[in-house]
């Protein structure tokens, strides 16, 4: 391995990261290695283009999935290369120009995924962009065909492949929806396609998924809406890892505003309005509104905001976002995802419900749960439908209606006590 690169493990050890992130380093960095050292220049001349070349030549010469390349080779290659960034050197890092997406779909792609980017929420986006890269792998590894020259029951067979991986029917769809849109833009927008093969591609009746009758897998595995009481919501906070400040402030925040882990995500300092206990979100589809909380939430957000803990992390100085970490100005999505589930694991509410296609533990109680346990709490508490929609961000009332079978037994009550007759 590069000597410098056997720097940078060492670096990463003296810091106490996981096994697991120095083992995916080690791993990343040795087949780097041993591709810059039959190049005809050093490491520290690699450009942005020697990059993207090293990407092309590891989707061919290795047994790596793509997705793996993207969210592994990747990032140690942008990790080492910041290493040698702050150790002086090379003067910048020059994976920070590098679309490693871009670099690994179907060049035909690649201009319906900027579309993409340009137009829709940060969701939809990363959705998309692991559909993009599942199916130029299954093209490229499976059936070695070109993009144009697929056929209707070509596309069936991908579903199908897909569907054999473990997803669950709601999933394969999804997927689906990557490689059908960007049929449509060939077909459509672009005119390089006589024929689009997706219109012809109906997977409920090739038999490939059933949108009718729940899966097996959402029918025995979990409810159709798994949401978080207050009792839940409480024992998590009790129960987060740390840092503790931060932690239950994310928990307490999701539970009262009903916030998508996106969406807490962005949130800078310059949203906030404490005076107001109000919040402007930029949620899906770039679309604003507001979103409110309770004075109870007040002493945490002082905490983390006025008694230093916030700015004592080394990111506070350069970053407007509201929620940090040690290692970055911004915390990730995912990172937000990963403390809910652990917080719910630590307080032994937590349900594993299976496991995904990529071998990943999928649990009952995720960031998404908070959601749904504020629009359920919120129902119970006597907020309208139309109001909750509109905190919520929903484009349609039907979305929100979903919540209202979940309170029947609330609703109920509420009319023998309040309705025409009662007993109030």
């Amino acid at each position: 391995m590069l000597k410098t690169a056997t720097e940078f493990i060492s670096e990463c050890q003296d810091r106490d990261y996981a096994e697991s992130t120095i083992k995916r380093h080690n791993n990343s960095l040795a087949v780097f290695s041993e591709w810059i050292e039959n190049q005809d220049f050093p490491v520290t001349n690699c450009r942005s283009t020697e990059i993207e070349e090293f990407l092309h030549w590891i989707k061919q010469h290795r047994d790596i999935a793509y997705a793996d390349i993207r969210s592994e080779t990747f990032w140690s290659l942008q990790k080492y290369f910041e290493y040698l960034t702050n150790e002086e050197y090379i003067r910048q890092n020059p994976c920070a120009e590098v679309d490693v997406v871009d670099c690994i779909i179907l060049d035909e792609a690649s201009r319906h995924l900027q579309r993409i980017r340009a137009t829709k929420a940060q969701g939809t986006i990363e959705n998309r962009e692991l559909g993009l890269i599942q199916f130029s792998e299954w093209l490229e590894n499976e059936v070695n065909c070109d993009l144009e020259q697929c056929t209707s029951l070509m596309l069936e067979d991908y579903a199908i492949y897909v569907s054999q991986k473990g997803y669950g029917d709601t999933t394969v769809k999804d997927k689906f929806a990557a490689v059908s849109t960007l049929y449509r833009f060939l077909h459509d927008k672009v005119g390089v396609l006589d024929e689009n093969p997706a219109e012809d591609v109906n997977l409920s009746e090739a038999g490939i998924v059933d949108y009718h009758n729940p899966t097996k897998k959402s029918d025995e595995l979990a409810e159709d809406i798994p949401y978080v009481t207050k009792e839940q919501k409480e024992a998590m906070r009790d129960n987060c890892p740390g840092p503790k400040t931060r932690n239950e402030l994310i928990i307490e925040l999701m539970w009262q505003t009903g916030l998508r882990r996106q969406e807490v995500s962005d949130i800078t300092i310059d949203n906030l309005d404490r005076e107001k206990r109000q919040i402007q979100i930029r949620g899906k589809n770039h679309k604003s509104r507001h979103v409110f909380y309770q004075p109870t939430l007040d002493t945490l957000l002082n905490i983390w905001l006025d008694a230093g803990y916030r700015q004592s992390y080394n990111s506070a100085e350069a970053s407007n976002h509201l929620f940090i970490s040690a290692r970055s100005g911004h915390l990730h999505p995912h990172r937000i995802n990963q403390l809910i589930v652990q917080s719910a694991k630590n307080a032994e509410i937590q349900t594993k419900m299976y496991t995904d296609g990529n071998g990943q533990n999928r649990y009952k109680i995720t960031a998404h749960s908070l959601r749904h346990g504020f629009a359920v709490q919120s129902l119970k508490n006597g907020m309208d439908i139309k109001t909750l929609a509109d905190i919520m961000g929903h484009n349609s009332l039907d979305t929100t209606k979903q919540y209202l079978r979940l309170i029947t037994e609330d609703l109920r009550d509420r009319y023998r006590k309040f309705g025409p007759g009662g007993t109030e």
